[in-house]
């Protein structure tokens, strides 16, 4: 699907309009009265009335020059990360539903036997050696014709079994055979298809009140899928904001699968990938179509679901009620997004470095309504290191390909210490 760009963060000093210049009403046809300026009167003269200014260029009286305010690009309500990600979003009644309009049901994946293809230097039917001409009648010339008959590597190639590795491989109508291959896996039974382990999701929307259908698609080329159901506005911070709880299956074909809870703040589009003091995110699944396996993770996520929204709940509220000062934000920020250039960096990094502290300080101290009734406080911190992160910083390459990899890198983070998310809430409960 096609995705909107985020627009640049911009600024602009605030300009001050100028009252038109109103010429005095004339006493006679014959005396036309001079136009009235700014400034001091013009001077008393019997010659003809000097030539007036261009309209427009009437010089303005001098005043204070406003500060610069950067002003972060305009967030849309909908965009988080796993809406980027997805080719459904919140308008099927059942999980089932959600599965089918994302296009992720239904793919049939199955282990087939590998074999390497490796040139053995002679036709495979006449026996001839590379470079030498087929024999007459070569049957290979017939299926690949060569340039005055001779053998080439392709006519050479033998299958080599490739034991323990299989190629996995799903029904696709519009492929060549009507079958692609997606990856290889070394396990012993065919992966267990996302429509079977979302079930645990079902479950979940089944038990929470509220629960809803959320975002749901393909991952990393097909290999893996995920689907979510959402709780809008389940945890409550003070009585001023709202976090959504969500609960997400990511169903790997090649790797392993999860269900993961995860907040996100709809508010900035921002998803928080994050563990908690002595409680995990996730709930490992088994490589294995068990049925007696499944009812246990079942419950096992919707366990975890709520601990976890209700720790969440009590962490938010002391980041709310933790009040932080401008220069406490200004190294928090510094320190997560590691972004301050050198003295010798040139003015390119110094403009960007500019930008961002506009952003994210326009963000932290309430400028927006996005974060109007939390500003000053830790938790608005949280809020504008992370949406910087997601939504407003640019994206290294233009256009969908560019949302969807900072997509990707949000909720999955290449490794710890570029999940800005965990870093900002770790430094901020240090003494909350």
């Amino acid at each position: 699907m096609t995705e909107p760009n985020t627009p640049a963060v911009t600024s602009a000093p605030v300009e001050t309009p100028q009252e038109p210049v109103k010429p005095a009403p004339a006493k006679a046809p014959a005396k036309p009265a001079p136009a009235k300026a700014e400034g001091k009167a013009p001077a008393k003269t019997t010659k003809a009335p000097a030539k007036a200014a261009p309209e427009g260029e009437a010089k303005p009286a001098k005043a204070k020059a406003p500060a610069k305010v950067e002003e972060p690009a305009p967030v849309r309500p909908d965009r988080d990360a796993w809406t980027v990600l997805a080719t459904a979003n919140n308008s099927s009644r059942t999980v089932t539903e959600l599965l089918k309009k994302a296009k992720v049901s239904g793919w049939n994946v199955t282990r087939q036997p590998m074999a390497a293809l490796v040139p053995s230097g002679k036709c495979t039917e006449c026996d001839q050696p590379v470079g030498k001409k087929h024999t007459a009648g070569c049957l290979m010339l017939a299926e690949l014709p060569s340039e005055k008959g001779l053998v080439e590597a392709d006519h050479t190639t033998v299958p080599v079994e490739a034991p323990g590795v299989w190629s996995l491989v799903r029904t696709d109508p519009e492929a060549e055979f009507g079958f692609r291959h997606l990856g290889t896996t070394t396990r012993e039974a065919n992966p267990v298809p996302v429509e079977i382990r979302a079930a645990i999701l079902s479950e979940i929307q089944k038990s929470v009140p509220g629960a809803k259908t959320g975002p749901a698609g393909p991952l990393w080329d097909e290999t893996a899928a995920f689907a979510t159901v959402r709780v809008p506005e389940l945890v409550s911070v003070g009585k001023v904001d709202k976090v959504e709880m969500r609960a997400v299956l990511v169903n790997s074909l090649v790797g392993k699968s999860v269900v993961r809870v995860m907040p996100v703040h709809t508010g900035t589009n921002t998803v928080l990938p994050v563990t908690l003091p002595k409680l995990p995110d996730r709930v490992e699944l088994t490589p294995d179509n068990d049925q007696d396996a499944r009812t246990t993770e079942a419950s096992e996520a919707l366990d975890l679901f709520h601990r976890f929204t209700e720790e969440f709940s009590q962490v938010a509220n002391r980041l709310l009620r933790k009040k932080m000062t401008a220069k406490e934000f200004e190294t928090f920020a510094d320190t997560v997004l590691k972004d301050k250039p050198m003295p010798s960096g040139g003015a390119a990094p110094y403009r960007a470095y500019e930008v961002r502290t506009g952003a994210v300080g326009a963000l932290f101290r309430g400028e927006v309504d996005l974060t109007e009734k939390v500003k000053n406080t830790r938790w608005a911190a949280l809020l504008a290191v992370t949406c910087w992160a997601q939504n407003l910083k640019p994206a290294k390459v233009a256009g969908d390909r560019g949302l969807q990899d900072r997509a990707y890198s949000a909720v999955f983070p290449a490794r710890e210490s570029l999940n800005t998310a965990q870093t900002a809430l770790n430094l901020l409960l240090e003494g909350a």
